[in-house]
């Protein structure tokens, strides 16, 4: 219940609140207080994809094309976003993160956007001075991008969708936030780090910055890249639990 809506609902629910004001949480919960409010009962709160044998092989065949060694870890970044430029980072943090990674670690630093954002990926492999490897000109529909997600080592991207597949897909994601609140879309479920800059006018939940998009361009690099490396660590040090499904 929240925008004056209640008068619309039969049975409103209240949403929970600290010290007298509203109290963001993740939206999965949310969701699931509505089913559980008619008697439904959770069994799980893990979220769960599945990827085709068919997806798996189109990624085999891509690393392939692009000489990328399964003896490597496999680093992905996702720099776009559908909500809005608010949530977007610069391509020169993105292109300073992969050449700090590449640094650190004997890897290969992927990089995939929707069709409409090729000119964005040009711009970060081109700053990156070829250590990036653009599959932005590739195919990769969602079921594609699923299996490519799952054969990564990490995912490093914005407050997007991808996100959430690597969270389902039990990947280490590190995840940009700026224009909006973590809690909305932060899970106890998720093996990540969220990266954010100290800014008094965050979370504004603006699509467009109205001012000089302080919250996304005060993120520095080896903020982002001493994340991914402490989550890879850890990952190393404690086996993986579960796999995703294949159909």
């Amino acid at each position: 219940m929240r925008d004056k809506r209640s008068w619309l609902l039969t049975d409103a629910i209240q949403r929970p609140k600290e010290k007298g004001r509203f109290l963001p949480t993740y939206m999965g919960d949310y969701y699931l207080r509505l089913c559980t409010s008619i008697g439904c009962k959770v069994g799980s709160k893990h979220t769960e994809v599945f990827v085709s044998p068919k997806s798996d092989k189109a990624i085999d065949r891509l690393f392939a094309k692009h000489e990328i060694a399964d003896s490597k870890l496999k680093l992905l970044i996702n720099p776009g976003a559908s909500y809005g430029s608010s949530k977007f980072w610069t391509a020169e943090g993105f292109a300073e993160t992969a050449k700090l990674l590449r640094k650190k670690l004997d890897c290969h630093v992927l990089l995939v956007t929707n069709p409409e954002e090729k000119e964005l990926a040009k711009k970060i492999v081109n700053t990156a001075n070829g250590g990036v490897v653009d599959l932005s000109q590739d195919h990769i529909d969602l079921e594609r991008l699923k299996a490519l997600v799952n054969k990564t080592s990490l995912l490093i991207t914005v407050d997007s969708g991808p996100r959430h597949l690597a969270v389902a897909l039990n990947k280490p994601v590190v995840v940009l936030v700026g224009p909006t609140d973590p809690r909305y879309s932060q899970t106890k479920q998720e093996v990540g780090k969220v990266v954010r800059a100290a800014v008094d006018c965050a979370p504004c939940h603006l699509k467009t910055c109205p001012t000089d998009h302080r919250c996304m361009q005060q993120i520095k690099p080896q903020k982002v890249a001493e994340a991914a490396v402490g989550l890879l660590t850890k990952r190393r040090a404690k086996p993986r639990k579960r796999k995703a499904g294949i159909l």
